[in-house]
């Protein structure tokens, strides 16, 4: 479902479920289209992306003056803040949107040492995958492959490079999403308990899968989870007043929603236009629950 209103929008995404098999790992699949011939704007703190430009280039800014530049294959590394990023188009990009279970079976790369940066496909999935991985771009370009056959390509080839994961990796990442899912401001003591680790250890092992610590964690998912609910066209007096509970005051909220998803409160609001909005609202997310059962209620999801 287009996140647009409707054709007349200069951009859209379109998510699509991932295969039960793959549930799982991903987040989902997507094509995000874009008819400007240059746009700005800023993507939110967002698990790792599988992406391949098939229309279009983009560039983003990350830390210490590096930029990343697109290509038809290649993949976004998990990001810890929101980066700015600009894309010459018409542009067509196809996705895989990784969460952070499928991106440590696919890749097997720590978080904590790889993120916030644009990865060669080769350095992710290896020399064979990768090369067949680029040639998807340039088979869309010919009519080769249509819209789903080329999400079916990319979704195959995540399949084929999936590594199991460890009981006990799945643990931490598993019981730290939990954690995370439990409360806009979940107590650490409720997430060391849970898992049969020292403290140093359980903070070692989240900045391994998630890329930070657990304290850092919590600001970012109370941000990225305040601006998704703000995002929705109806919201509950009970929850908004647990966002604003969640925060210091007015101010603590915007400084925070804009460091983690690079807007405010007030661009966050349904008829705001925006080519990444998409990312913020529900249909953004999948396997990984982001949000606790009482959210799941707000999102029109079932909690069971």
């Amino acid at each position: 479902m287009s996140a647009s209103a409707g054709d007349q929008e200069p951009y859209s995404f379109q998510f699509v479920a991932a295969p039960d098999d793959l549930a799982p790992y991903l987040n989902s699949l997507y094509i995000w289209r874009s008819t400007e011939a240059e746009l700005a704007d800023v993507l939110p703190a967002y698990s790792g992306q599988m992406a391949a430009f098939a229309m279009g280039k983009a560039r983003m800014a990350f830390d210490d003056g590096a930029v990343g530049e697109s290509s038809d294959a290649f993949f976004l590394a998990p990001l810890c803040q929101a980066r700015s990023f600009q894309v010459r188009g018409p542009a067509v990009l196809f996705g895989v949107s990784l969460n952070f279970r499928g991106w440590a079976a696919v890749c097997g790369l720590s978080v904590h040492d790889h993120h916030d940066k644009f990865l060669p496909a080769d350095m992710v999935l290896g020399e064979s995958l990768a090369v067949e991985f680029a040639s998807l771009a340039p088979r869309w370009r010919d009519g080769e492959l249509d819209d789903d056959g080329i999400l079916a390509a990319m979704a195959g080839i995540v399949r084929r490079s999936l590594s199991e994961l460890p009981p006990a990796h799945l643990e931490v990442i598993d019981r730290t999403l939990e954690w995370l899912s439990s409360s806009f401001k979940p107590a650490l003591d409720d997430l060391y308990d849970t898992l049969p680790y020292s403290k140093r250890q359980v903070q070692r092992l989240v900045a391994q899968f998630f890329g930070q610590s657990p304290v850092r964690l919590v600001r970012r998912y109370r941000a990225v989870r305040a601006a998704t609910l703000l995002s929705l066209p109806q919201l509950g007096e009970e929850m908004e007043a647990d966002i604003r509970e969640a925060f210091y005051d007015q101010a603590h909220l915007i400084k925070e929603i804009r460091f983690f998803t690079g807007r405010t409160p007030k661009r966050l609001q349904p008829q705001t236009q925006s080519p990444v909005n998409g990312m913020l609202g529900p249909e953004g997310y999948g396997a990984v629950d982001l949000f606790g059962s009482g959210e799941a209620q707000q999102l029109g999801r079932d909690p069971t």
